[in-house]
């Protein structure tokens, strides 16, 4: 009978490789089993390929059988002999020696498919191995860090602590410095008032004293005056062209003692302050010089404000009055009429910003004392504001007067302390003296305003000059005239302030005359300073070189 065929022809053909092994194996009654997961949970791939192998080993082994049983047949039955080598001895009889040596490959390839799965289960169980070291490290890691956080959370739990038993401790110290403070403070307020107390005692010993000062002064002032108006009255006419500076001095004396009295009263009477809105009225006054540039329409709307506002306190005839003669520099019985009281008030509260404003803007740059003498004057010039012909530019020209002694005749030296009380110096509460320059420069800005004024030429209005151009030239004249070791350094700066705002005006007015008072000022009278050391000479001498140079002088 014949041999079973093979389960497939090309299985045993030579050359075949361990993949064409594997694939080629589907025919057979086992299919290619998936390896797992897990290599303990799955027979092995290379397991069920070595079962299939042996099963077809053993086919070959019975064909082997049935070949030789046929081969005993062969020679006693022809058909079958005839069978035997159709089946046999043509290309698909069994070949025992390619048989072994197919099955030699095979080996060979279990083998190497064994190493493989054994190299792989070495890879297996050292890759596991590492990873059970990682997580053990992890595990480690992990318990480190849980350590830490732990050692962590117990020093901030422990910083916490510590904090809140600073933080006690803080705020026991802050009560305790709080308490202290506390009755510090008590203390303090106490102390306080006891010494405002005190200070409220002194002040009103002080201002008592101060009164009592105030009244022995005025009335030294008044009897001082009486005498010297009767000694100067004997000394000849006060005609126009002719002053006597003592005269003259007295005359401010007297007017700013009237005015002191006044400014007393008007403080005593706080209902009349107020009714007559007189804080008021001075606030409205106080920025007008300030707003004089030198253009005409700005001094024109300056003085139409200051008119209308005197205006109107002159004609208010409600309120309590008071003589206007008290207020004039020369008296004379006719002016013995009575004046608002908040009139007078109010022009000796414009007289004391026009000696602040002059001092503080016109010492560097006389000249801009201009349109202040423009307003002043031409406001007391009209003659709603007279008083039989006389004004109250007056008040204006006392303040100028007392505050620039050498204007009325002062003469030096100024070593001593009296001396530069007579010429005006300033001294500090704590006793020392203004600098020489602060006191030049105040002097200076004074004699611009008063030279701003005085120096006004009215020959082309039909206004009568309060207070003519005469009484500039006398100013200058006396300074010209007073002895060379009477002068001082603050006189030289005097006659200076007077050429830079006055030459020209008194050369318009007096013409070669005044030519020829300029010439000496800054001609030999000069000379004579500067050879004493003056710097203010110096000056002097210096603007007659440039006035000399200017159109106006060579013209004139």
């Amino acid at each position: 009978m014949p041999l079973p065929d093979s389960d497939s022809e090309g299985e045993w053909e030579e050359g075949n490789s361990d993949a064409d092994l594997f694939a080629n194996s589907g025919g057979g009654i086992y299919s290619s089993p998936i390896r797992t997961a897990s290599p303990r949970g799955a027979q092995s791939t290379c397991a069920v390929r070595a079962h299939n192998l042996a099963e077809k080993i053993n086919a070959l082994d019975l064909k082997a059988k049935e070949y030789s049983l046929a081969s005993k047949l062969v020679a006693t039955d022809d058909k079958a002999n005839q069978e035997f080598m159709l089946v046999y001895l043509q290309d698909t009889r069994f070949d025992a020696r390619e048989a072994a040596i197919l099955e030699e490959r095979f080996q060979a390839k279990v083998r190497r498919v064994y190493e493989a799965k054994r190299q792989d289960d070495l890879n297996r169980a050292r890759i596991e191995k590492e990873y059970r070291e990682k997580l053990a490290r992890e595990a480690e890691e992990a318990a480190r860090r849980a350590g830490e956080i732990a050692r962590q959370q117990e020093m901030e739990r422990q910083r916490h602590e510590q904090e809140k038993r600073e933080q006690e401790q803080r705020a026991a110290e802050a009560a305790r410095l709080q308490a202290e403070r506390v009755r510090a403070e008590e203390e303090r307020k106490r102390q306080a008032d006891l010494e405002k107390e005190e200070a409220l005692k002194r002040q009103k010993d002080a201002e008592e004293a101060k009164v009592k000062a105030e009244r022995d002064s005025k009335e030294r002032a008044v009897r001082e005056a009486a005498a010297a108006l009767h000694a100067a009255s004997r000394s000849g006419p006060r005609v126009y062209g002719r002053k006597s500076t003592t005269y003259e001095r007295v005359a401010m004396q007297r007017v700013i003692a009237s005015l002191h009295q006044l400014r007393h009263t008007v403080l005593q009477e706080e209902a009349f302050s107020k009714e007559k809105k007189l804080t008021t009225i001075r606030r409205g006054l106080r920025p007008k010089f300030g707003q004089l540039n030198g253009e005409r329409n700005q001094t024109i709307e300056v003085r139409d404000f200051l008119k209308n506002t005197f205006v109107d306190l002159r004609s208010d005839q409600e309120g309590p009055m008071i003589s206007a003669n008290d207020f004039f520099l020369n008296q004379d019985p006719s002016c013995d009429v009575p004046v608002p009281v908040a009139f007078v008030w109010t022009v000796n509260e414009l007289a004391k910003l026009l000696v602040k404003q002059v001092v503080n803007e016109c010492a560097m740059k006389p000249v801009t004392a201009d349109p202040i003498g423009v307003a002043v004057i031409s406001t007391f010039a009209d003659e709603r504001l007279l008083v039989n012909g006389h004004s109250f530019i007056d008040i204006v020209i006392a303040r100028l007067l007392k505050k620039t002694p050498i204007l009325t005749g002062e003469l030096g030296p100024e070593t001593t302390e009296g001396d530069r009380k007579r010429l005006g110096w300033i001294q500090g509460g704590d006793g020392t003296w203004e600098t020489e320059e602060n006191h030049v420069n105040r002097m200076v800005g004074l004699t611009a305003g008063y030279t701003a004024i005085a120096g006004r030429n009215f020959g082309n209005s039909k206004l009568i000059n309060p207070y003519p151009i005469f009484n500039l030239w006398h100013a200058v004249a006396t300074v010209l005239n007073a002895p060379a070791d009477k002068l001082t350094n603050t006189h030289y700066f005097v006659m200076k302030t007077f050429l830079e705002v006055g030459a020209k005006k008194l050369v318009d007015v007096y013409g070669h005359q005044a030519k020829k008072l300029v010439e000496l000022a800054v001609g030999d009278w000069a000379l004579r300073g500067e050879s004493q050391g003056f710097s203010g000479a110096v000056s002097v001498k210096a603007f007659g070189k440039f006035l000399r140079g200017e159109e106006w002088w060579k013209n004139s």
